[in-house]
């Protein structure tokens, strides 16, 4: 009965601390619809051995480190799940075999959100981001100032842009936190970047600069091709 005790609340303890995670494959393709069409009709065979909870495509239209670059991104419920995915499966394999000489995987990475991420996602759902690696020495205070932006922002017109934060674990840009805006498509994202010069924004996003020091910026259409 004890050894039983010690089993339930080990159980509990690690569901209760799981720490959501994400990971990014960055790839270049000079087909980008090709790909897109293979991550569309792939995902559903590649993501449940990677454990994955939710994947989506996401096109860089400017920004991106190279010409053709396009993000396949995976979310998982823990680290856990995102470590011990197995990648080298069959069904991955035989998937991936497809697209192999249509596109090269220049890196992984790896990412801890700072918030919840994926809430509300389902296949189909495509959106725009304005994507910001920066680098703070205070990241609660970037945090709480972003917060108190992203709440302004909504107040002032844009309910439907949001804004989240991941801390980058791996790559050139680890320690670094990866800075999400987010916007039902690129017109919206185009506005909310409109206001930015609007009082309600110049008041708040003055502070930005003593905060954090920009590292890169990429502009991306997006696309969920996967919900567990």
């Amino acid at each position: 009965m004890k050894n039983f005790l010690i089993l339930i609340v080990t159980f509990v303890a690690s569901a209760a601390y799981a720490v959501p995670a994400m990971n990014v494959f960055t790839i270049n393709t000079s087909d980008p619809m090709g790909y897109m069409e293979w991550a569309r009709k792939s995902a559903p065979i590649t993501a449940p051995p990677s454990n994955a909870s939710a994947a989506g495509v996401c096109l860089s239209t400017a920004g991106a480190e190279e010409f053709g670059d396009m993000y396949f991104f995976n979310l998982f419920d823990s680290n856990v799940d995102s470590l011990s995915g197995d990648y080298y499966s069959p069904e991955i394999a035989a998937e991936i075999a497809k697209i192999a000489n249509r596109r090269t995987v220049r890196m992984v990475d790896h990412y801890t959100p700072m918030e919840p991420a994926g809430d509300g996602f389902e296949v189909g759902l495509t959106y725009s981001n304005y994507n910001l690696n920066v680098y703070t020495k205070n990241p609660q205070a970037y945090m709480e100032a972003l917060k108190e932006y992203e709440a302004a922002a909504q107040a002032n017109g844009f309910e439907d842009v949001t804004l989240s934060a991941f801390q980058i674990n791996t790559g050139d840009y680890s320690g670094q936190i990866l800075v999400v805006t987010q916007a039902p498509n690129a017109k919206r994202l185009g506005q909310f970047l409109d206001a930015r010069n609007e009082s309600w924004s110049t008041s708040l996003g003055n502070r930005f600069p003593k905060l954090r020091k920009l590292k890169r910026g990429i502009m991306m259409n997006c696309e969920v091709v996967y919900v567990r």
